[in-house]
């Protein structure tokens, strides 16, 4: 491939992947308000002091993955050492899994070390996702260092889309519940189910991207 047909081909792929980001960024924003509207200020208060947090034990185990295991492995590509760059990646997943593993269970347990009390439930159940995001990176950074950037581009996309129907949905649901025990006389904090319910959304788009790109590493396996 000549030196114009590459640079061609990294504009492109980098033109895919600032749309993609583009793109999922708008959804982001345009599920909040209906969540705020349905959890209350009450309930997105706890959504949002539990998403702090996640967003930082998240950035210290595993958000730089990507860009890291993307480079390593295509230094690999790019000299033809093929097996070890495939050695690369079962490094970097042995990696997450352990790390993640601990993110997740330092961040489930060690919930009431961050935030109030009322905040404590969504901070656990945003606490899987650190494990989930782990792998999902490592597959993204497998699949730039091979570059190709459409498959991170349409998991990006589609895990945005997945947060936003199954945050707004969960959230409803899970506050209608809260409303339904309390009017049966049992104690329930309906802001407190809201914002756990929206923390469901977040884990379902990454489980729902990781799922996407599992599929697309199977097909693919042996073609790159």
């Amino acid at each position: 491939m000549s030196n114009q047909k590459k640079q061609s081909n990294f504009i492109l792929q980098a033109g895919i992947l600032a749309a993609a980001g583009f793109i999922s960024r708008i959804i982001g924003l345009l599920y909040v308000s209906p969540v705020q509207t349905i959890i209350g200020t009450v309930g997105f208060g706890y959504y949002s002091s539990a998403y702090t947090y996640y967003t930082i034990i998240l950035l210290i185990s595993s958000y730089s993955i990507p860009s890291a295991i993307s480079k390593v492995i295509a230094q690999k590509l790019s000299v033809k050492e093929y097996r070890n760059a495939h050695r690369v990646f079962l490094c970097a997943l042995y990696y997450v899994l352990g790390v993640g593993l601990l993110a997740s269970l330092f961040l489930y347990f060690g919930a009431g070390l961050f935030v109030e009390k009322s905040a404590v439930p969504v901070l656990r159940v945003f606490a899987p996702t650190i494990f989930v995001y782990g792998i999902l990176g490592v597959l993204r950074g497998y699949f730039q260092a091979h570059k190709s950037m459409v498959q991170t581009s349409v998991s990006q996309i589609l895990e945005q889309i997945v947060n936003a129907v199954v945050s707004i949905g969960a959230a409803y649901g899970f506050v209608q519940i809260a409303k339904k025990a309390a009017e049966a006389g049992e104690e329930a904090n309906a802001a407190m189910y809201g914002a756990m319910g929206s923390a469901v959304g977040t884990g379902a788009g990454v489980l729902a991207a990781l799922l996407f790109m599992v599929g697309i590493y199977i097909l693919n396996k042996d073609l790159i």
